[in-house]
């Protein structure tokens, strides 16, 4: 069947999915190579065509004993906080060009990692991080206790499943918490 690996209905919607092998020789994405590939869909159907185009890179970030690691190598998160402070204009940024100034202000004083203090950056935020190299931690917004059954629960998995569905595509994402001060 070729690259086609599988089609699944789900609830009058199908989803396709296909593996597109990138090869032994696939660059993988870090702060020091922040290599980043596109990859563009087109679905044409009787009712039409869309295309789509999303960019992604490729890394491993995971635990290793008591450090963590990027593709195998050991890294140390050098980071600050962002705690979406904006007093010139009330809101964080919403393009692209502003956050890469930010992360290019980060990395002139060497750091590699930004915090976001009980939320969560726009698209763009993401976007620039990955061409910048810079390592991602977002959070649910939530100060609250935890795992005792309330509401609450079921909202933070939610927004995690969210924030997951809407930026895990980007290589710079590598660490999410529901939010801040645990207790519970």
């Amino acid at each position: 069947m070729g690259p086609l690996a599988k089609t699944v209905s789900l609830g009058g919607r199908d989803t396709i999915r296909l593996s597109y092998p990138l090869g032994e020789g696939a660059l993988r994405w870090d702060e020091f190579t922040p290599n980043l590939y596109a990859l563009e869909v087109t679905l044409q159907t009787e009712r039409g065509e869309d295309q789509r185009t999303e960019t992604f890179g490729l890394r491993e970030f995971k635990a290793a004993g008591t450090q963590f690691a990027i593709n195998g190598r050991p890294v140390f998160l050098r980071g600050t906080l962002e705690c979406a402070i904006f007093p010139l204009t009330g809101y964080p940024p919403t393009d692209k060009d502003a956050w890469a100034r930010i992360y290019a202000t980060i990395k002139a004083h060497g750091l590699n990692h930004v915090r976001f203090h009980s939320w969560c950056p726009p698209e763009a935020a993401f976007a620039a991080a990955d061409e910048a190299g810079v390592y991602l931690q977002v959070e649910a917004s939530g100060w609250t206790t935890i795992g005792d059954g309330a509401p609450i629960d079921g909202w933070l998995y939610k927004e995690g499943e969210n924030i997951l569905r809407q930026y895990g595509n980007h290589p710079s994402l590598v660490m999410m918490a529901y939010g801040n001060e645990p207790s519970g």
